[in-house]
Formats: structure tokens, C-alpha cells, sequence
């Protein structure tokens, strides 16, 4: 037996075996050792070997608990017993799961999509394809080599449980070394496991057409590099059954807008800084979906706006239609509370793994989709609207209702799946195993009646089984097809052809039973099995419907209002709030904010802490993102020219594990954004400069600002406590500021932006309300009033009224230059070219400071 699972093991060694012993699944060896650890089992030995096991009908719950920990499962099953009850039982593994190809709702996040990516570098491009076969959907993207950004923000927007990546680019790029770095399964493939004419081969099977123009997508398209590998995998995982794909979508950057990693950490958005949790995050306050499949679809719209002003402006047309006919939200919110999972109950089904409930649930939501699409009216091109395809929906619903039990069982092996009156010989089956005592009486008045010997009887013993008895007065009455089995003294006993036939019946009835129900239930399931593709339309349009009002309910609910979307680059907003922090308050104790950039592209914001500034950057980016997602805003009027990307550094913390320091996070983020931003991009900067010397940071804020003015012109918040900024001129720069009043040398903080810039920061005031000792506040007042500057008074910089701002080499010597860049270059991603050119650049400069003595 050992010889067995060693076998097994061998070809499936990243796994942890679950090896079928009778009622067990047992774990031997090193798997024993990790299964015990963690699962809390009791490590054993038998003949030196480590095991473990669990209950074969418990192993559900243990299966969640590894997947979950990151660990891959192969499932050994017992196949077929010992011949004539000699040798081994054959055993198989027949089915492996792991965290990125479980399709079991026990193991899976309903709210959330569960993918597996395939990451390939190929020609001069990046490749990804990622897939969740627990719902169908499968994606595509193809990269400039060099935009890794792009790869990471992606990424960070999916999630994947697991990763299979090209081995020579995982060797041989530092880049995707530390994106893989994190806790999640890699899986490494030899470089020729990757091919576009695989990716073609694998989807068509899978999509059962002929070709992928329909996609957008060429026999040879470079986008399907990564997807042959991605399926294989699944199909292997799956032991070749053939993988769930309903829809392909080939994703680029260009109709989205496009949020890095930062800012949807900075931003809150399905998560709060504060502790992780879903609670204060923007999600918490639009989320108003009613079915799970709505939930992640709402995930995935504001994770990935458009930018396409019509299809934002279809979005809004259809939230507006909902919110001004209160009536038909309700009722349609009604309809989404019947309607459960159909994506993933679809997708079990289309997998062979649905059971009995899964089925029904089915059946009851199709039903209710319709009953939606018919009120909304909104999908009248689709299956509501095609005769066809709607006539055989309505089929299936009504063949399903007529053929599952009113509450079917889960377990295909255990009966009560088929409703009485679906099949007549199942009904005939029921009858006979629950009337057994009607049917004998009957057959046995008939032969008596028959044979005319009264006192015939039918009796029963284990050796002869169901038998009729007469006594030796009437042997000369049994008719000639009575068998006999047994003659006694006082009579003799028989059987006869009837007789056999329903004991027969009756004693196999139970598993006559059982198994035409498992083959009548599996004919149900393949009729949903043909229908899939029509089902995971209905699908995509209910999810469609829970988004939409999901916005209408929240607009209803906080009194949002419909932007206005174009395609300049204006940024208007009229009294403007913070959606997450404005839900957390009591009514009406938001205080809203207007910005309007105009012909400025900058907009400077100086003001004490706690004024409110961070909450301000924060909401517009919110307001712009939301409004491009679909929903209508919290302001009273809005006017946004379509944001390409959002840049979001608000304050950042130390990154230890990756031995960054706080402020070599910031300069990262910023360097970042810097380098990535454009003219149509809204980026959204806090206190840059403030990890370091207060001489430093005023630098390096003063240039920043410089090159997102001068260089970027993208349209910026940029909030900061170096008041010296504020001189600086420019025409496509504005000045705002937090209002403060003082009241008996007290502050009061009005939490509104005016024009202008701010002439203090109230930093002692602010540390007094924070509780600092007043002993401390006083010195730190007696030292303001000695008038100590820092030793370089970069405030006495004057700017030039012409645009351009003073240039960098006018506010440090070459020497500092070099220093400063010295400082603030990351060496492990710096390339040898790099090194040369910055190289050649420094002495350069040295060179020019030497000729200018």
C-alpha cells in the first residue's frame, strides 16, 4: 500500500495528498507533518512513518482550511476493490484543488472573484491572462515591456490566489521577483509550455467556436501567449474535465481608469488604513447589491472605471431612471433578494459539481431573472428579448420545477432528488418500497383466488427469501408454473415467476431508487449543461441591473447627484463631500467643499492639520472615480473632464520587509507618479518632502511641484505645510487654503477651503489639542518667538513673474545636485545604462561648478 502512495506522491509532489483508506483520508510523511501543523491534527507513526488522517465525510471543511493557507490538495479515491478480494484496491487521484482553481462555494469568498493568473514575458511585450473559473470569466492583456506599473497596478486589482509564470522571465527579471514575492502559490512552467498557438487552441475548445474574431482576436494574436498554459493547468487540476469559460475579454488600460496599488490603499477603497477592515472603506458606503455575483461585479466597476464618456453616460442614464422611480427600485430590489449565485451555480453545473440544491437554486433564480428583465425593460436585445432563446429558458425552468424534488439533497448517492410524478417507473419504484405489505396482500388474494386453496400463505426467511406455503391437503390444487423450493412434513413451499419479480422489486427498491434518481438528476443538469451560455447572459445583465441600483439606492440614500462627464480636462465640483466619511456622521455634519481648477491645472492647499485637507484631496479623487464607475456623486453639481489615471500619495509608512524606510516610500510613489502621470491624469500628493530635514523636504517639494506644473500638467491637489510654495508664480497655479478663526487665542477649524494661500500653520495649536503637555506647548512658543530658521531660508527665494518657476540649479549648488540623487537612487532597480547616464550627469555638473570658479 505504501508502494501506492508513494506512486501517487511522486506525481503530484507540491501537494498534500489525501489518500483514501476505507473511511479516511489518511496523510503520510512530510504531508502528515504539514497537514497536523495546519489542521491541529494528532501526528502519528506506524512502522516509522508520520500520518494523519480525517473522516472521508469531514474532509470539506479541512480541504477550506489548506486552500485557504495556500496549499494544494490531490484527492485519492478508492476506484475499484480487489479482484475476487486478492491484491491491492485500486486507488486514482481524481481530483486536485487549489486556491486558485476551486470552484466549491464552501472554500470560495461569494463577494469576491477567485482568479489564477499566467504571467509571460514574449517578443517585446509583457503577457497576462487571468481566469476565475468559478464564474466563467477569462481576460487577457498584453504590456510594453517596460510598463511594470501597469502589471502591478493589475495585479493589485485582481487578487490572484495563484500564479503561473514563465520560468526564464521569473530567473531572470528582478521586477517580477518581488511582485511574486508576497504570499500567494507560484507555479513555474518551462519556457516552451508557453505559445500562442496553444492560448488559440485552448480558448476555441473551450469556447467551442472556430476562431476568435468575435473577441477581437487573431488566429496569431500575441495577447494569447500566456492563456494555453493558464487552461491546460486548470484542465489538469480539474482531471481533464473541460474548464468553465463563458466569457473572454481582451482588457486594456485605454478604456479604463487606471489605479496603482497606492492609491487603492491610500484611497480606502475596499479597505480602511486604519485596520484593514471592510468598515469605512468606500466599498462599505456604495455596496447595496443583493446578489454575490452584483457584489463583485460593483468590486470590479470601482476598481476599474471607464473612460469612455458613452458608456459612463449609459451607467448614469440607467442610475437616474431607478432613482427618479423610487417605485420600480423597490420592487426591483425585491426581485434581487430571490436571485442567488447564478454565475457560480452556472459554472458548478457546466463543471459536473452541482448538486441537488445547486440545481433548484438555479432553476428559482432563472425565474426571477426574468421576472427582472421584463420590469426593467433595459435588456430587450438579450434573452428577454429573443424569442428563441427565451422559449427554451422558460423550458428548462418548467422541466426543472416538474423534475426536482421540493428539497433535494446534496449528496447524488443518497436519493431525494426526483419529485413524484416526474417518472412513472420511479413513481412504481416509491410505491412498491413504501407499500411492500399492500402489493403482497394483493398478489396474495389473487392466488388464492386463482388456485382456490384458502389457506395458502406467503412467508419469509433469510435462505429462501419471499416464498408460498400449502399444506399437504392441497398439493393437488398448485398449478403447474408453481416452483418448488421445499418440501416439509406437513406441506411443501414454492415460488413462482410473479412472486420472484416482486421480491426482487422490493428488495432492491431503495437502490433502484437511488440510482434512477442520480441518472434523472444528471439529465437535469445537462440540460442546464446546454443551456449555459444563454444562462451566463442572464447572469451578466442581472449583475448589470444589482450594480445600477446599488448607485440608484446609495444616491437615494445620501442625497447624491448626477455628474457630468466630458472629455476636456475641467474639474469642477460644487460643495463636495467625502462619500465613506459623510455616511459615519451625523446628518448634516459634513461640511462640503467646492473646487473649480478653471484655466489652473495646480491647485496649492496650505493649512493647519486637522483642517481639513487630507478629507478634501481624498473626496475629489473619490468624486472623480465614482462618477467614471457609474454613480452618482456626493456634491450638488460636478464637472469632470474623463481622468485617465488617479494618483494617489497621501501618506506613507515604513515597508520593512522590503527595507524601505518611510520616506524611501514616498519618494518611490512620488518618483512614480512623476514618471507615469500625463496631462490627463488627476493626481492627489500630501505633505511631499516631510519624511526628511525640513531643509530637504522643502526642496524636493518645491521641485516636485515644478515639474508637475511645468512638465506633467496633470491636474493636481497638491497639499503641504511648506508655506514657502505658496510664492511661487505661475498662471496654471492656484492657491487654496483651510479656514481658521481664533477665538480668545484659540482655533477653531472650519473644515472649508477658500482662495488663497494660508499664512500660519497653527502647528502649536494643533499639538495642544492633541494633548501634548503645556509645559512643551509653552517652549515651543518661546521658541517660535526667538525667530529660529532653519540655516537655509529657501522662503526667501523669489520667483519669477514670467511661468517659469526658479530651476533647480538656482536653489542648490552642483555638489548638493549630486548628493541629493545619490541619495534618492533606488541601485537594485537601476539599470548598468542608467548608472552610466547618471554617472556622466554628475560630472558634468562637477565639471561645471570647477569652470565656474
Amino acid at each position: 500500500m505504501m508502494e501506492q502512495y508513494e506512486r501517487v506522491k511522486r506525481a503530484y509532489r507540491d501537494t498534500i495528498v489525501f489518500f483514501r483508506l476505507g473511511d479516511f483520508y489518511e496523510m503520510f510523511r512530510s504531508d502528515a507533518a504539514d497537514a497536523s501543523r495546519l489542521l491541529g491534527l494528532t501526528l502519528t507513526k506506524r512502522n516509522g512513518v508520520p500520518m494523519c488522517g480525517i473522516p472521508y465525510h469531514a474532509a470539506s471543511a479541512y480541504i477550506g482550511k489548506l486552500v485557504a493557507a495556500g496549499k494544494k490538495v490531490a484527492i485519492c479515491e478508492q476506484t475499484r476493490p480487489a479482484s475476487a478480494g486478492k491484491g491491492l484496491v485500486e486507488r486514482d487521484v481524481v481530483e486536485v484543488v487549489t486556491p486558485g482553481t476551486v470552484i466549491d462555494e464552501n472554500y470560495l469568498d461569494s463577494t469576491k472573484n477567485n482568479y489564477i493568473a499566467a504571467l509571460a514575458r514574449h517578443n517585446s511585450g509583457i503577457n497576462l491572462a487571468w481566469y476565475d473559473l468559478s464564474t466563467g470569466e477569462f481576460s487577457l492583456a498584453l504590456y510594453d515591456h517596460g510598463d511594470f506599473d501597469s502589471i502591478r497596478a493589475t495585479f493589485a486589482r485582481l487578487h490572484p490566489a495563484e500564479v503561473i509564470v514563465q520560468d526564464s522571465f521569473l530567473e531572470n527579471d528582478t521586477r517580477v521577483q518581488s511582485l511574486l514575492s508576497r504570499d500567494r502559490v507560484v507555479n513555474r512552467y518551462p519556457d516552451w509550455s508557453f505559445s500562442v498557438r496553444s492560448g488559440f487552441e485552448f480558448l476555441t475548445r473551450a469556447l467551442a467556436v472556430l476562431n476568435l474574431k468575435a473577441f477581437g482576436l487573431t488566429d496569431d494574436a500575441p495577447e494569447l501567449f500566456a492563456a494555453g498554459v493558464l487552461l491546460e493547468y486548470v484542465t489538469e487540476a480539474a482531471r481533464n474535465a473541460t474548464p468553465n469559460v463563458r466569457n473572454l475579454e481582451v482588457y486594456r488600460d485605454s478604456a479604463h481608469l487606471v489605479l496603482d496599488e497606492a492609491t487603492q490603499k491610500n484611497l480606502e477603497l475596499l479597505q480602511s488604513l486604519s485596520d484593514g477592515s471592510r468598515e469605512f472603506s468606500l466599498i462599505s458606503v456604495l455596496d447595496h447589491t443583493k446578489t454575490a455575483f452584483g457584489a463583485r461585479r460593483l468590486k470590479r466597476w470601482v476598481l476599474s472605471p471607464l473612460r469612455d464618456v458613452s458608456e459612463i453616460e449609459r451607467r448614469h442614464e440607467r442610475v437616474s431612471e431607478l432613482y427618479h422611480d423610487q417605485f420600480t427600485l423597490n420592487a426591483v430590489r425585491d426581485i434581487l433578494s430571490g436571485i442567488l449565485d447564478l454565475e457560480r451555480l452556472s459554472s458548478r453545473c457546466t463543471m459536473d459539481r452541482a448538486h441537488g440544491k445547486d440545481v433548484l437554486a438555479l432553476k428559482n433564480s432563472l425565474g426571477s431573472s426574468f421576472a427582472l428583465e421584463t420590469r426593467t425593460g433595459w435588456f430587450q436585445d438579450s434573452i428577454a428579448g429573443n424569442l428563441e432563446a427565451r422559449a427554451r429558458i422558460l423550458s428548462l425552468v418548467e422541466t426543472l420545477d416538474a423534475g426536482l424534488a421540493e428539497f433535494p439533497s446534496t449528496v447524488l448517492t443518497e436519493g431525494n432528488l426526483i419529485r413524484r410524478g416526474y417518472n412513472a417507473e420511479l413513481d412504481e419504484l416509491h410505491q412498491l418500497k413504501q407499500n411492500s405489505h399492500i402489493v403482497l396482500d394483493d398478489y396474495l388474494d389473487q392466488t388464492r383466488r386463482r388456485t382456490g386453496i384458502s389457506s395458502l400463505k406467503i412467508k419469509y426467511n433469510k435462505i429462501l427469501g419471499r416464498y408460498i406455503e400449502v399444506t399437504n391437503a392441497n398439493k393437488h390444487l398448485v398449478p403447474d408454473d408453481f416452483i418448488r423450493r421445499q418440501s416439509l412434513v406437513n406441506g411443501e413451499r414454492f415460488t413462482t415467476p410473479e412472486l420472484s419479480e416482486i421480491e426482487d422489486k422490493i428488495t432492491s427498491a431503495s437502490e433502484r431508487i437511488v440510482e434512477l434518481e442520480r441518472v434523472l438528476f444528471l439529465e437535469l443538469r445537462e440540460a442546464v449543461k446546454a443551456e449555459a451560455a444563454a444562462i451566463s447572459t442572464i447572469a451578466h445583465n442581472v449583475a448589470f441591473i444589482d450594480c445600477i441600483q446599488s448607485f440608484a439606492w446609495c444616491a437615494t440614500l445620501h442625497g447624491y447627484t448626477r455628474p457630468t462627464l466630458t472629455t476636456g480636462t475641467e474639474l469642477a465640483i460644487e460643495n463636495g463631500r467625502h462619500p465613506v466619511v459623510e455616511a459615519h456622521l451625523p446628518g448634516g455634519g459634513f461640511v462640503p467643499n467646492s473646487l473649480s481648477l478653471g484655466d489652473a491645472r495646480f491647485a496649492m492647499i496650505t493649512g493647519p492639520n486637522m483642517a481639513g485637507k487630507s478629507t478634501f484631496l481624498r473626496q475629489t479623487a473619490l468624486i472623480a472615480l465614482m462618477a467614471q464607475a457609474g454613480s452618482f456623486v456626493p456634491a450638488d453639481d460636478a464637472r469632470i473632464g474623463v481622468v485617465d489615471r488617479i494618483f494617489c500619495r497621501v501618506g506613507a509608512t515604513d515597508n520593512l520587509a522590503r527595507g524601505e524606510s518611510t520616506f524611501l516610500v514616498e519618494m518611490n510613489e512620488t518618483a512614480y507618479i512623476l514618471r507615469t502621470a500625463g496631462e490627463r491624469s488627476l493626481v492627489i500628493m500630501d505633505e511631499v518632502g516631510r519624511g526628511t530635514s525640513t531643509q530637504d523636504g522643502l526642496a524636493i517639494a518645491w521641485a516636485v511641484t515644478e515639474y508637475l506644473v511645468e512638465r506633467v500638467r496633470a491636474r493636481t491637489l497638491f497639499a503641504t505645510h511648506f508655506h514657502e510654495l505658496t510664492a511661487i508664480k505661475n498662471p496654471e497655479l492656484m492657491n487654496l487654503s483651510m479656514s481658521v478663526v481664533e477665538e480668545n487665542g484659540k482655533i477653531v477649524f472650519l473644515k472649508k477651503v477658500v482662495e488663497g494661500p494660508s499664512d500660519n500653520s497653527y502647528g502649536i495649536h494643533v499639538a495642544e489639542l492633541a494633548g501634548v503637555p503645556t509645559e512643551v506647548v509653552r517652549r515651543a512658543e518661546d521658541v517660535l518667538s526667538a525667530g529660529i530658521e532653519p540655516a537655509m531660508n529657501i522662503g526667501t527665494i523669489q520667483s519669477a513673474p514670467s511661468r517659469k518657476t526658479p530651476p533647480a540649479d538656482e536653489l542648490f549648488s552642483p555638489v548638493d545636485r549630486v548628493e541629493l540623487e545619490i541619495l534618492n537612487t533606488n541601485i537594485d532597480s537601476t539599470t548598468p545604462l542608467a548608472a552610466l547616464s547618471a554617472v556622466a550627469r554628475w560630472k558634468a555638473l562637477l565639471e561645471t561648478r570647477d569652470r565656474s570658479r
